[in-house]
Order: structure tokens, then sequence, then C-alpha cells
């Protein structure tokens, strides 16, 4: 099928990736966005409030167990925030596709919240906590090498890459020291996971799965099948 041609946006002018649909009915998309962005207003908030006032009570406070030399546990804090962070930015992001459509402009957003998704998979895989120093340098080249080549290919390249590089996410994991997930910590009792590591993986090869389907069938191609 043929690629279809870019709309302008309604606000700016400026082209985005997205395609002339048929019967496509814009009440319906800001409708969708404004209790998208509501929802994500105030699970901002309570998720900086209890990020920043973690609770205090031993039967509140979540670690994530993993083994290792010692068998020592990380609490989740760390995680807590970049989570928190991660939700702040796809708020924003919502509001810049408001605002900007989904573009060349909505990348300086998009980046940064795919930056955030992408800190979250390495403290998953890394027993709650940034190991190496080198990960920040590697995450600004990251940060920069996505946002200048969407600046700078044309479309569709634009919008392939960055989806593309959205739905490649690596797992950078320790031979000596597996994490196995989050639990409430009582050193009285042993942990029992249901997913062992690193089969909880799977999870994210089927979600990706089901990501590139729905973004080829109802984005890119969905004009030549109406056509």
């Amino acid at each position: 099928p043929e690629i279809p041609d870019q709309v302008p946006y309604r606000f700016t002018g400026y082209l985005t990736w997205l395609p002339k649909l048929d019967g496509f009915d814009g009440n319906e998309l800001d409708a969708t966005l404004l209790f998208n962005q509501i929802i994500l207003l105030l699970s901002s908030y309570y998720a900086l409030k209890w990020t920043y006032n973690p609770p205090t009570s031993p039967r509140l406070i979540t670690r994530f167990s993993y083994i290792g030399e010692n068998d020592s546990m990380a609490t989740t804090h760390y995680f807590d925030s970049i989570l928190a962070l991660y939700i702040v930015m796809t708020l924003l992001a919502g509001v810049a596709i408001f605002l900007f459509g989904v573009g060349k402009i909505w990348v300086a957003i998009g980046v940064l919240h795919n930056a955030a998704e992408f800190t979250i998979l390495i403290i998953l895989g890394s027993g709650g906590k940034i190991k190496s120093p080198l990960f920040w340098p590697i995450l600004g080249f990251y940060i920069s090498l996505v946002a200048v080549l969407s600046i700078f290919l044309k479309f569709p390249y634009d919008a392939v890459w960055f989806k593309g590089q959205d739905l490649v996410n690596t797992h950078d994991h320790d031979n000596d020291e597996h994490a196995h997930g989050a639990h409430l910590h009582d050193p009285s009792k042993s942990v029992h996971p249901i997913i062992h590591h690193p089969h909880q993986l799977l999870l994210l090869i089927v979600g990706a799965v089901f990501h590139v389907l729905g973004n080829v069938v109802f984005t890119v191609y969905r004009y030549s099948f109406n056509a």
C-alpha cells in the first residue's frame, strides 16, 4: 500500500505523522486526551507526593529482592522516583500531542518520555538501582541520537525511526545479581516469586508485539485499507 500524505495540524499548521483518516472525529480525540490528562494529572500528583514523602512503617516499605554476594535488598524508593517522573513525562507528552500533534516538535517531549521508560527497564534488571556510572552518558547519547535523527530524517522515515527505537528496549543485568521483583520487606519470610528471572522479560516481548501491530494497523496503513 502507498504511504499516505501528512496532514497539517490544526493549531500550528506543521505536518504531523498522522494521515487523514476517513470518518475521523476530532471531538473524540479531544475528549480522550482530556480524560487521559485528568487521570495523569491526578496520578502525577499522588506519585510525586508518595515518592517524596515515603512511608516510614517497615510493613509499607517495599524492596527489590535479588541474589547477590550478600543477598542484600534495595528499597524501591529510587525506582518509585523514576516511575513518578515517567508518569509526569507521560502527562507532558499528552499535552504536547494536543498542542502540537504527533510530529517533529512532539519529539522534544516524547524522547524524554522514552528515556524515563528506558531507565525503568534498566532499574528493574539491575536490582533496583543504577550500578554503572556510564549509564547516564549513554542515556544522554540515546536522547540526542533519537532527537537528531527524528528531526532531520524525512517522512515517513522519521516516524518509523522514532516508533522503532521506542519498541526496542535493552535489558541490562549482572550475571551475579538477578532481580526477582519487589515485595514487602519482612526478614522472617522468604521470597517466593511467581515468575522467575528472566521469564518476566517475555511479557515485554508480548507487549511489544501488540504495540507494533496496533501502530501498523491503525496509523500508517489504515488510510490505504479504507481507500
